[in-house]
């Protein structure tokens, strides 16, 4: 069987709503930086604040993202960066994206610590925004992994 353009387009087009309709957190959403500054909570306890000047700091973190030996102590504190959505690569004038880069501080940057880094996927869905952590970009989150941006942050 031969498909044509338009019913391959449809069929691709279907099969990719599958496919996203299987993860938490919505649709990707372009955020401003005003956007992501404040602190961010999910149901387990973790606890991100993305503070303005680029720092972050987290407790917890262990509870929204899975990180291989040692990078829950790196990333307590570090660097983030917004990152353009098409691009990938940070902005500093306006910035808007859709991923966040979390880059622990400390020593100058050893290469075990460049190895902790991960990244936040940045969502919206019926609940408003939200943060989906991981190491790996192919991953995704469950409800109970998103983190949500607490109104006391």
């Amino acid at each position: 069987m031969v498909l044509r353009p338009s019913r391959l387009a449809f069929t691709l087009g279907f099969a990719g709503l599958l496919i996203s309709g299987c993860s938490a957190g919505g649709s990707s959403f372009e955020a401003s930086q005003d956007d992501i500054l404040g602190t961010w909570t999910n149901q387990k306890g973790a606890h991100l604040v993305i503070e303005s000047g680029g720092t972050f700091r987290t407790e917890k973190i262990t509870k929204a993202v899975s990180l291989h030996g040692g990078c829950d102590q790196a990333l307590t504190t570090g660097k983030w960066l917004l990152l353009g959505d098409q691009t990938r690569v940070a902005t500093t004038s306006a910035p808007k994206g859709s991923a966040i880069s979390l880059m622990p501080s400390g020593n100058g940057g050893s290469d075990e610590q460049r190895g902790c880094s991960i990244s936040a996927s940045v969502q919206k869905d019926d609940d408003g925004m939200n943060l989906c952590l991981v190491e790996d970009p192919d991953q995704t989150c469950g409800d109970e992994q998103l983190l949500r941006k607490s109104s006391t942050g």
